[in-house]
């Protein structure tokens, strides 16, 4: 059993989301962006997820997000995996 643990981990760390996090621009504008791990994430759950972050960084502060653009980039062959990126504002 203790054999597989690392098998697991593995696993598990493949339907890991990367995040930059958000990140703030100018003018009261912030970015989040979310990396799916392999080409069978979709885009729409990437976004879902960044949405849903930004609206936890603005409800921090007892507001409401605001999502002025979405980038959706599907997976490309060879090493491009899927990302969704929100620009947002927090009113």
């Amino acid at each position: 059993m203790k054999r597989l643990a690392p098998i697991f981990a593995l696993l598990l760390a493949g339907c890991a989301v990367p995040t930059t996090g958000v990140t703030p621009l100018s003018d009261g504008l912030y970015k989040v962006a979310h990396q799916g791990s392999g080409a069978w994430v979709t885009t729409d759950s990437l976004k879902v997820e960044a949405t849903k972050e930004a609206d936890a960084y603005c409800s921090k502060d007892s507001k409401k997000v605001r999502v002025l653009d979405v980038k959706q980039i599907p997976a490309r062959p060879f090493g491009g995996w899927p990302e969704a990126e929100v620009l947002f504002k927090c009113e």
